[in-house]
């Protein structure tokens, strides 16, 4: 950054100079121009010979200072008296093509009165140049006489021109990168400090968040394992399906958090060993809507709303709670769906002994259009058996397995957290 800050100062600080190049140039022309007026003038005031008869004298005088000068000179000068007849004359005929700068001359010099006419040409020699014309005029405003000439700047002025200018960018560029360096190691500090403040911040977040889904794991089954089990399967599948890294973080929140609704659920309708009344089951539907409710409080956990809302709609639009079907539901709670049930299916709860893995498969299978995603199905049913023999009896497994996860999704670039 300070390197292309740098740039654009010495690229602003370049075009400010330059563009003062030609106002600079122009005033000092105009200087000399002046001097040879008001030596006129002069000559006028304090002479009590025709001042006509003097001008030459003052032309004489201005050529030997402009030829000492380092800025530049008088390649031509004319001045002429109301009557047209010339009473002072220079011209500096070893310049290179003289009489066509002339000629060239007599189309860009032009009058204003009595002010200095300046007129921006380039000489032969590449170097800038100046049509003057100048009406030189007594006290009471009378025209006495016209000015026209050529006035050539020295290559020596340019350069000089040039090199401030370089200078001038120079010296800026240099400017930022000093304060740059300077204000490094501060930035640098603050920067490791709120480093190491959003890593702990999202430990607290992580934490929080395992905690939550744990508690509520722990209410139906006296165990997490289960809530490790559905988030690896869960990820697994959106990897092999194709999900965004942003989106498996999304899944992996709700994954923890898709039950957290049943702490509102009372014990003797959640851990009933027998199947649910109608009434019963109403009830049991509400958690999705008191998880909502619990998740919507915290900004960080709201994405996982795709999850905690909609993991118990079927794809063909018999679920609930808003009864979506098809690719209305979104695909974290498609994807969480397939792996739910399954874990379900798999595991001892309250009201059933587990199922046999093949009892389980076909299950999905005689599902698949109606609960689960068809698509989405076929792609978890070619990786789940290696990790069902993994994980499935193995708790500590899934624990680090699920340690990995979080670390590959969470803490591998920050920034991404930050941009979300």
């Amino acid at each position: 950054m300070s390197a292309v800050v740098s740039v654009l100062v010495g690229v602003g600080v370049f075009f400010l100079e330059r563009n003062n190049f030609e106002p600079v140039i122009a005033e000092r022309t105009n200087l000399s121009v002046e001097l040879l007026r008001l030596r006129i003038l002069d000559i006028a005031a304090i002479s009590r010979r025709p001042w006509e008869t003097l001008v030459q004298q003052a032309v004489d005088d201005l050529e030997k200072v402009s030829s000492d000068s380092a800025f530049g000179h008088f390649v031509w000068l004319s001045i002429r008296n109301v009557e047209g007849l010339e009473i002072g004359h220079m011209a500096d005929l070893d310049y290179p093509q003289f009489q066509t700068l002339i000629q060239y001359f007599e189309l860009k010099a032009v009058d204003t009165r009595n002010k200095v006419a300046l007129t921006p040409m380039v000489g032969p020699d590449g170097n800038p140049m100046y049509a003057i014309g100048l009406n030189i005029t007594d006290s009471e405003g009378q025209i006495k006489a016209t000015l026209r000439g050529l006035y050539r700047i020295a290559p020596e002025a340019v350069a000089a021109f040039w090199r401030d200018i370089i200078h001038s960018v120079a010296a800026s560029v240099l400017l930022v990168l000093l304060v740059t360096a300077l204000h490094y190691p501060v930035v640098s500090r603050l920067l490791d400090h709120l480093g190491r403040l959003s890593i702990h911040l999202l430990d607290a977040n992580l934490e929080t968040l395992q905690a939550f889904g744990s508690a509520i794991a722990k209410r139906d089954s006296e165990t997490d394992a289960h809530n490790f089990r559905v988030t690896i399967y869960a990820v697994r599948l959106a990897e092999a399906a194709g999900l965004e890294a942003g989106g498996i973080r999304t899944l992996i929140k709700g994954a923890f958090l898709h039950d957290i609704g049943k702490i509102a659920i009372r014990d003797h309708i959640l851990l009933k060993p027998g199947k649910l009344d109608a009434g019963e089951f109403e009830v049991m539907k509400t958690h999705v809507l008191h998880g909502l409710d619990i998740i919507n409080h915290c900004q960080w956990l709201r994405d996982a709303s795709n999850v905690v809302g909609n993991h118990h709609e079927k794809f063909d639009g018999s679920g609930y709670y808003s009864g979506l079907k098809a690719q209305e539901i979104p695909p974290a709670a498609r994807i969480f769906a397939i792996v739910d049930v399954f874990d379900a299916l798999t595991s001892t709860r309250p009201y059933k002994l587990p199922f046999s893995y093949q009892e389980s498969i076909d299950y999905l299978q005689r599902e698949a259009g109606k609960h689960f995603d068809p698509e989405l199905l076929d792609i978890f049913l070619g990786i789940v058996e290696p990790l069902h023999l993994r994980f499935a009896q193995h708790e500590e497994y899934a624990r680090n397995e699920l340690a990995e996860i979080i670390q590959q999704y969470f803490k591998c670039d920050i920034s991404d957290l930050f941009d979300e």
